[in-house]
């Protein structure tokens, strides 16, 4: 295995006003960032990493923050696989989060279809439910730096919601009183 290089970013914030605090956490865990030990935060390192760190940075600064940011190699194989583990155990955390939105999504549908609510304020909110998970399940992929596990049934799950919302969406075509008739 080829050790991976990794940015890291260990910073300090006055405690007040805790709202940069936690705009920069925010930042930093939107990013895919994961925290090892008590406050040194890695990315993979490429450029863009590189640039979002350096913005972040100069929040922190602005603040009357300290930053330091950091390009590390691990010195064996061990500790490059222990990151990565940890960067994939995030991601799935977060793909198992979206498995159980979707599993929700499937039981509501199963709901209504049971009892009849082909209505099109119906369609409309699981549309609007199914492209909420669809920006949560990119916005993971964009984070997913390793390829974690629950991806690819996590891909499936989605795409179940998708094929089971189509079929609502036809009954409800089927059933409503604006379907052309002849």
């Amino acid at each position: 295995m080829e050790y991976q290089e990794w940015l890291t970013i260990n910073y300090t914030l006055p405690k007040e006003p805790s709202r940069v605090r936690v705009n920069v956490w925010r930042k930093l865990k939107k990013r895919g960032a994961v925290i090892l030990g008590q406050s040194v935060w890695f990315l993979p390192a490429n450029k863009e990493n590189e640039v979002y760190l350096q913005k972040i940075s100069s929040e922190i600064l602005q603040n009357d923050g300290e930053s330091y940011i950091m390009r590390m190699f691990p010195q064996d194989e061990g500790t490059s696989e222990r990151i990565i583990a940890t960067f994939n155990q995030a991601r799935d955390d977060e793909y198992g989060e979206l498995l159980e939105q979707c599993e929700n999504l499937l039981r509501e549908l199963e709901k209504e279809s049971i009892l009849g609510k082909f209505t099109f304020a119906e369609l409309e909110e699981n549309e609007d439910e199914l492209q909420k998970l669809a920006r949560w399940y990119q916005k993971i992929i964009d984070r997913d730096f390793f390829g974690a596990s629950l991806h690819p049934c996590s891909d499936e799950k989605l795409e179940e919601c998708r094929a089971r919302l189509e079929l609502f969406s036809k009954e409800v075509f089927q059933r409503s009183d604006e379907a052309p008739h002849g």
